[in-house]
């Protein structure tokens, strides 16, 4: 399998978080922050205070 080098990635998405209780990225934009599935979570969603704004690649090369 082949990993895309950064130039081969044409497209980008950002505000992806780090959830403090299930320790997984999630995408931040929705208003209710989707469902955290570790059952620590005192409303059921994930938190991700403090957590850096991650941009993942959203279109890769077709060799992945």
């Amino acid at each position: 399998m082949a990993i895309p080098l950064p130039n081969d990635v044409t497209t980008f998405q950002d505000n992806w978080r780090f959830c403090n209780h299930c320790y997984s990225l999630w995408w931040n934009g929705r208003p209710d922050n989707g469902a955290c599935p570790s059952g620590n979570s005192p409303d059921g969603q994930h938190h991700g205070q403090g957590s850096w704004n991650f941009y993942l690649p959203a279109n890769p090369s077709e060799s992945i």
